[in-house]
């Protein structure tokens, strides 16, 4: 028994070397991540301490250090040097990445204007993924521009001697492309003109890869949907053959729980039941409820989807909300008609609010009653956000314009007006973001719940001021609440390592009581924070400053989800 286990050892040591520890130096163009990575290996963030350091086997030193080499020159390393040294249980790895490959000349030999799609300039370095991915960026760009059939031929000279790149891309158009034949093939429950009426795709019209790409967000956009695949087939270089095929979601309830916390609402938690293809044809039907410690609300939803990306529905529920200084209870029906047009969607409603506003702290600011408002609202977005999470380009516009006329129905006539615009542009790892945010509201007879008014202060508004604490107040520091705001915003966002990125704003308001914004006296505020990337949102600290009174006004604010 003895004799086998001293047999068992001597295999596995011969077999299994040592573990050593992995540690690079020198490397100055190429991150250790990356290196680990090139190995199979990851490298443990700063912050995952109970993982033990990436590490490698003894007898495969000389076989990684091969590998390191290939992975450089694939990056235009042709020279790089790498030396070892074993000291204890860590392997280090010394790296000498000397003079790159340098692209000396680039020529497009084409029938079709194809520079933007080559993203290398002379004086780069010469990256063989990089290539490879470029030759792949011209068949999309002549697909983009409705040929499905592109000749694409790229090479590239390498000369090790003068460390120099020279780089040719040869191309034709071939035939301008056209779909036809579109096969709908959908689930039982699904209607094939509901499908058809979705797409981006139509018999006749010019190949697009993006109307393809499209079309595949359009359907996705369906939670009813559970599978949608877009298969096309060219036919004489020159038509393009269309199938596409939808599935349904096989278990179309969905029940949704979940808990958090904001510096706005406090501690929150969530419940809800979603039938995503109630009754079929993608319809939906969902009840949710959720609960923080400012505000608590039940509603019942209903979307049914029409042709052409156009939808109906409608949504009632009950609220309850802490305001400083009141509190108020709403019931609400909202019947809507909306239309959804590429990155344009467009709604149209009529709401009618039941309010009651109870325990008011000033009576005459805040008067305790119930009132009726019975109003009309239009609303429209365009979105051109690269991501819905952390967005790194794109800009958005988001208004809404809604009113009454006091009757037996409604207890006010009045108008109001909100608009947002933003913008985010990205230059490397550093971000850009801008907001601009106006709104106003006249009332010209009857009375108008104190919610229906503007406050400002808060995460999503000026963050050297807690939530709803910006602007003058009453005797009892209750803020009075505004007919009228305009508020910017100015964000660098920057990555400091992983998942980790800092930020520095700057957050400013202007309020009135009147229908313009006092433009003369603002509000400005600058501040810092940290965001860390998460499945569901960054998880957000930032802390605020007003520029004048930075010892007295100043806010700590916390949340997970996406300020532009």
């Amino acid at each position: 028994m003895r004799g086998k286990f001293f047999l068992s050892l001597l295999v596995s040591t011969l077999l299994f070397g040592q573990k050593l520890e992995l540690h690079f130096d020198g490397n100055k163009h190429i991150t250790s991540s990356e290196l680990y990575s090139s190995l199979d290996l990851q490298e443990p963030h700063f912050y995952e301490f109970y993982k033990l350091p990436s590490s490698i086997d003894s007898k495969i030193v000389d076989l990684s250090i091969q590998t390191l080499k290939d992975y450089y020159k694939t990056r235009g390393f042709f020279n790089a040097v790498i030396e070892s040294k074993i000291d204890k249980e860590s392997l280090f790895l010394n790296i000498q990445e000397n003079n790159p490959i340098i692209i000396k000349d680039i020529s497009n030999i084409s029938d079709f204007k194809i520079d933007e799609a080559v993203f290398f300039k002379i004086g780069d370095i010469f990256d063989s993924q990089r290539f490879t991915q470029s030759k792949k960026d011209i068949k999309l760009f002549y697909a983009n521009n409705h040929f499905c059939n592109p000749i694409v031929d790229a090479k590239a000279w390498i000369d090790t001697d003068s460390n120099a790149a020279y780089l040719t891309y040869e191309s034709s158009k071939n035939k301008k492309c056209y779909f036809r034949n579109i096969e709908i093939k959908t689930s039982k429950n699904i209607d094939e003109k509901t499908v058809r009426s979705v797409l981006y795709l139509q018999d006749g019209m010019e190949f697009s890869l993006g109307a393809i790409t499209k079309s595949y967000e359009e359907l996705y956009a369906y939670e009813g949907i559970s599978k949608a695949i877009i298969d096309t087939e060219i036919y004489q270089d020159e038509f393009v053959d269309v199938s596409v095929s939808v599935v349904q979601n096989e278990k179309p309830l969905r029940f949704e729980s979940g808990i958090g916390i904001s510096s706005d609402e406090g501690v929150m938690a969530s419940v809800g039941l979603l039938n995503r293809n109630f009754l079929g044809n993608l319809k939906t039907l969902s009840l949710k409820s959720r609960v923080a410690q400012i505000k608590q609300n039940v509603k019942l939803n209903f979307d049914m989807p029409l042709l052409n990306r156009n939808f109906t529905g409608f949504e009632i529920g009950f609220e309850n909300e802490e305001f400083l200084g009141f509190s108020e209870s709403k019931f609400y029906l909202d019947g809507y008609l909306k239309q959804r047009r590429d990155k344009h969607t467009f709604k149209e409603s009529l709401i009618f609010d039941k309010v009651n506003t109870y325990r008011s702290n000033d009576r005459e600011l805040f008067p305790i009653n119930q009132l009726f408002v019975l109003s009309s609202k239009l609303e429209y977005s365009y979105d051109t956000r690269d991501k819905i999470l952390d967005p790194s380009s794109g800009y958005f516009v988001k208004s809404e314009l809604m009113g009454s006329i006091k009757s037996s129905v409604s207890d006010a006539t009045y108008y109001k007006f909100k608009t947002t615009i933003g913008s985010i542009k990205s230059v490397e790892k550093v971000t850009l973001g801008l907001k601009a945010d106006y709104g106003f509201l006249k009332l010209l007879d009857g009375e108008l719940p104190t919610s229906y008014g503007f406050f400002s202060g808060g995460m999503y508004s000026n963050r050297g001021y807690s939530y709803r604490k910006l602007g003058p107040q009453n005797s009892m520091g209750d803020p009075i609440g505004f007919n009228s705001i305009f508020e910017t915003t100015a964000e660098l966002r920057f990555k400091i390592y992983g998942d980790f990125k800092g930020v520095i704003f700057s957050d400013n308001s202007f309020l009135s009581q009147d229908s313009t914004p006092n433009f003369s006296s603002g509000y400005y505020s600058v501040g810092f924070g940290f965001r860390y990337l998460t499945p569901i949102g960054p998880i957000a600290i930032d802390i605020g400053f007003d520029t004048k009174n930075p010892k007295e006004h100043y806010a700590i604010h916390f949340h997970i989800g996406e300020l532009f």
